[in-house]
């Protein structure tokens, strides 16, 4: 080997220096002169082991900035056979021809279902103004930096255009086996290499596109050549008819999924025209119009080795096997899902047990089936593996509860935040804050002080500052949004708009509120109106201590002059749809992501737009109008 001379070993130690620096945020030298130190080195040792480490070390702990989905970003309903592909197009055209749509048996689009990240990025103007990863759907992490180096990313647009695009972060086989020799799946080496904080390795990475808001197109097959007439990366689509679809599905299954550079689970099937979609509405808060026609499942034999018993957030206990490792979709698998203790009987599992396990839609490991039995069966726990408590078995399944059970206390605290949407929260702070002892409800959170906070381990003053300005400023609460953070069982934030629409318009009346009075309010009921009333009636001493702490849920009345109402925004406006959502929330009206039979306004550049929304809301008796029209409603 080779021994370095003393000019080789001093630039190796000066641009490792250079480079943590310039990572961290704080460059020493310009980016020139640091590119002429690194070309010196390369003269006098090309294969020097300098070049082959990839990014430099982060000084401290650092989160991306979380950010709200201004079009919220969710997922598609599945079929995994042909008969529930089948089905799915049944329901849909049997819906179509109710409301006078012309069937789509001759129109449908296919695209492929990428196995990667979903990720929005928003141009203004023509300009990339940010990436904010799917998320939960609602929300999401700003990525923006990462994805500017990710191939298919333009950073301005031929036109001065202001839209969203929605597509997939993938690593491309072929990419994968030069950047990342090492890395034996694609899609989680395209996960951890999206969020690195100093980006190194995201120009190894594609963002492939496949939808846009902002633009009104009559079909699908219209929006792709959009995206691609702007410079986007899209994948393969065809427009079809449906057992063109079916035929696709089985040449991919076949043949041409194995062929690809990239992953993908399944083929996308859609109605070619956007206004079918539109007017099929959604199930599940997933499009109608659209499913995932997915591949089957890859499965393996393996040898269960123990069986443990885990307290979720909500009180639910759920069984994992700890299996032998297997290889499934490209991932080693060594824990599997059993559900809940029902299937646990219904198996008859035990250690020792050889069991089929797959990866369900790809992704979660789950045991399907006992196939050689060589142990014991299990016997469920009597006592929670966290606080000890008594479990209780409701139906299939095993609950702690226990409210001062650890797991609970986290789940009740994670929920309020979730709720209110307050950014920087994250699972780890809770699980310190709880372990502390700082918190065990909601109220303690409003009596968190910055220096408690720096004082839990990797923390410190200025995230201690940031997360407790971030919680304060989502007040105040409008009343649903009290409610339902107070995650009371069965009482989500559809009951709680449902009660406060039919009258309920105050925590006062709530709180009194009787079985019987709520029972009949539509979209109600009995059984959710007995869980209102008894959680009310448990949680009603926390109430008392959050409203003694200043968290006090704002009354139509107080809210501003859009209450009541609710607002959807679509296509181009003059400013940022931001702007727009602010002066909403700001004036007490209540945002929507599309239309529906709930909505007030659809604000639009052109009213009389006979576009795909503009004809759902006329259907609904939805009013479209202008910006003016807003902006004089909100003053």
């Amino acid at each position: 080997m080779k021994k370095p001379n003393a000019r080789e070993s001093k630039l190796v130690v000066d641009l490792q220096k250079y480079k943590d620096a310039y990572y961290n945020g704080t460059p020493l030298i310009s980016d020139a002169a640091f590119d002429a130190l690194e070309d010196e080195l390369r003269t006098l040792n090309p294969k020097h082991p300098y070049f082959a480490i990839v990014g430099a070390k982060v000084s401290a702990v650092t989160e991306w900035e979380k950010a709200r989905h201004a079009i919220p970003m969710g997922s598609l309903n599945k079929a995994v056979t042909e008969d529930e592909f089948r089905k799915w197009f049944a329901r849909c055209e049997a819906l179509a021809s109710q409301q006078g749509l012309p069937s789509f048996a001759q129109n449908v689009f296919v695209t492929e279902k990428l196995d990667g990240l979903s990720l929005a990025v928003t141009y203004e103007r023509g300009e990339l103004k940010h990436a904010i990863t799917r998320g939960d759907g609602q929300m999401g992490e700003r990525i923006t930096a990462n994805a500017a180096r990710m191939k298919g990313v333009p950073g301005r647009l031929k036109k001065k255009l202001s839209l969203t695009v929605r597509g997939e972060i993938i690593l491309k086989l072929s990419d994968m086996k030069k950047a990342f020799p090492g890395a034996a799946n694609p899609r989680n080496q395209a996960a951890g290499t999206s969020k690195r904080f100093d980006g190194q390795g995201c120009e190894h990475l594609t963002v492939l596109f496949y939808d846009l808001d902002g633009e009104e197109h009559k079909t699908e097959e219209e929006k792709f050549e959009a995206l691609q007439a702007l410079s986007f990366l899209t994948p393969f689509g065809v427009k079809t008819d449906l057992e063109g679809a079916i035929a696709e599905h089985q040449r991919y299954a076949k043949k041409k999924r194995a062929a690809l550079d990239y992953e993908i689970d399944g083929l996308v099937m859609r109605a070619n025209d956007v206004h079918t979609q539109t007017l099929l509405g959604e199930v599940n808060n997933r499009p109608r119009g659209a499913v995932a026609f997915k591949f089957a499942s890859q499965a393996q034999v393996t040898k269960v080795i123990d069986l443990i018993w885990t307290t979720g957030s909500s009180g639910r206990v759920s069984p994992i096997a700890v299996v032998a490792p297997v290889v499934l979709a490209g991932a080693t698998v060594q824990r599997a899902s059993l559900a809940n203790a029902g299937r646990v009987a219904e198996l008859g599992i035990g250690i020792g047990d050889e069991v089929l396990v797959s990866r369900r839609n790809d992704v979660i490991p789950y045991v399907e089936e006992v196939v050689t039995k060589l142990g014991p069966t299990a016997k469920p726990p009597r006592k929670c593996a966290v606080c000890k408590a008594t479990l209780i078995k409701q139906g299939e399944y095993l609950s702690c509860k226990n409210d001062a059970c650890v797991a609970l206390v986290e789940g009740r605290i994670q929920n309020w935040v979730d709720a209110l949407g307050v950014l920087e929260w994250g699972e780890g702070l809770i699980a310190q804050l709880v372990a502390a002892k700082l918190v065990k409800e909601p109220a303690d959170l409003y009596r968190l002080t910055p220096q408690q906070i720096a004082g839990l381990d990797r923390r410190g003053l200025i995230i201690a500052t940031k997360v407790l300005k971030n919680l304060k400023a989502e007040l105040p609460l409008s009343l649903p949004r009290f409610l339902a953070a107070l995650g009371i069982e069965n009482f989500g934030a559809q009951t709680a708009k449902a009660l406060v629409a039919a009258g309920f318009d105050s925590l006062g009346k709530v709180r009194k509120a009787t079985l019987a009075q709520l029972s009949p309010v539509p979209g109600v009921g009995p059984a959710k109106a007995a869980a209102v009333v008894a959680g009310l009636k448990k949680r009603s001493s926390e109430i008392d201590r959050l409203l003694k702490v200043g968290v006090v849920p704002v009354t139509k009345k107080a809210s501003g002059p859009l209450t009541g109402k609710s607002f959807c925004f679509t296509g181009a406006l003059s400013q940022p749809r931001s702007v727009f959502e602010k002066w909403v929330e700001a004036r007490g009206g209540t945002l929507l992501s599309g239309v529906t039979r709930e909505l007030t306004y659809l604000v639009m550049q052109d009213p009389k737009s006979g576009s795909s929304k503009a004809v759902k809301a006329a259907a609904y008796g939805t009013k479209c109008i202008d910006e003016n029209a807003f902006f004089a409603l909100a003053s």
